[in-house]
């Protein structure tokens, strides 16, 4: 489990921490910063596939996502976080490049990574200083590999030797399995209203497009009866099915009132939504860490205590973000299970926990 992330200077969270509990709650009015907690924790997850400077060109480059109020003299022009995991601790710093006359880089909205130092168990198993790069062996020896390093990408993804740099690896490993989803999709060019083949698919795409055989994927894992009767608390009387007359897999329902079915191109936003959060949070193959960010969009008053009723029937071995506006969805996950729920408000447009509204607590960069 994630014991808790530390973020500076990341758009909105200038000098921010976020302890974290088994199921954590992010609420908050609009603009405040809540997204900017869902995408800082997003980022570390493409740190780990080697693509963190591309996903920081798709929000504008490096100059866009730093921290852009008021700053004090001795504060860098860098983002920096700090993750504790309850079996290593990871830390990264980045800044903009470096204008080099004698080699012009046109990748100038690029992140350049200053720093990176990772721990287990206390004991320091790689570290990066600029361009160097070192990692401790399987002989316990801290060596610097000869391969080339790139500027842009962590060591996480650049360190690829699973035998030699294990540690590396697993972190590696972690930051890959976690799982986010941010928005289906549901107009009317949506995949998740296209019929498809289908195949097992016990992890559901963040688009959702795999939607109807990941809930058949549910069923033949045995988990058709939690699946059923979470459906069945959200719409009651509701038939419904993976696959349509032709045996092409899409979400399909029929209501008492209707003599025939409807297909996943007549089905409203806020239905195909909540089949897709169901299918999320009901995958038979867990992730260690599931972030969900606004879960509660386009979803009818009546469908939040059974979204609420799914968060609490997630593995154990699963630990929870939830980003989230809605109170009422906070409140009933907190009534059913030990949620830590965490307000944030915004103050002079930083983004900071309400209970430090009024203090600033900093912490150091290590």
């Amino acid at each position: 489990m994630l014991k808790s992330i530390q973020l500076r200077g990341y758009r909105s969270l200038r000098e921010f921490r976020l302890p974290l509990a088994r199921v954590t709650l992010v609420t908050g009015g609009n603009g405040v910063g809540k997204s900017n907690v869902y995408r800082a924790l997003a980022l570390l997850q493409c740190m780990a596939e080697g693509r963190f400077a591309s996903a920081l060109a798709n929000e504008g480059g490096m100059p866009s996502a730093l921290w852009a109020g008021k700053r004090r003299r001795d504060e860098a022009m860098r983002i920096s976080w700090h993750i504790e995991h309850a079996d290593f601790k990871f830390g990264i710093e980045c800044g903009m490049v470096a204008l080099d006359p004698d080699s012009p880089s046109l990748f100038r909205t690029d992140p350049e990574i200053k720093s990176e130092t990772l721990h287990f168990a206390d004991k320091l198993m790689a570290r990066r200083k600029g361009p160097v790069i070192e990692a401790r062996n399987t002989d316990g020896k801290m060596e610097s590999p000869t391969l080339p390093f790139h500027a842009p990408e962590s060591m996480i993804s650049e360190l690829r030797d699973g035998i030699r740099h294990p540690a590396v690896a697993a972190v590696r490993e972690i930051l890959l399995a976690w799982r986010f989803y941010h928005h289906f999709r549901a107009d009317t060019d949506s995949p998740l209203r296209r019929p498809r083949l289908g195949s097992w698919s016990p992890v559901l795409a963040d688009d959702g497009s795999n939607l109807a055989a990941t809930l058949q994927t549910i069923i033949e894992a045995s988990g058709g009866e939690t699946l059923r009767a979470a459906i069945d608390s959200a719409f009651p009387e509701m038939e419904w099915s993976p696959i349509d007359e032709n045996g092409t897999f899409q979400l399909c329902l029929q209501s008492p009132d209707l003599k025939r079915r409807m297909n996943a191109a007549e089905l409203s936003d806020g239905t195909l939504r909540f089949f897709c959060l169901a299918a999320a949070l009901l995958s038979p193959k867990p992730p260690p860490l599931l972030v969900l960010n606004e879960p509660e969009a386009s979803l009818h008053d009546g469908l939040i205590e059974p979204l609420a009723g799914l968060i609490v029937q997630v593995p154990a071995e699963t630990q929870i973000i939830i980003v989230t506006h809605s109170q009422a969805l906070a409140d009933s996950v907190i009534s059913h299970c030990a949620a830590k729920k965490v307000e944030l408000v915004s103050h002079d447009g930083e983004t900071r926990p309400k209970e430090l509204a009024g203090a600033m607590r900093a912490w150091s960069f290590e």
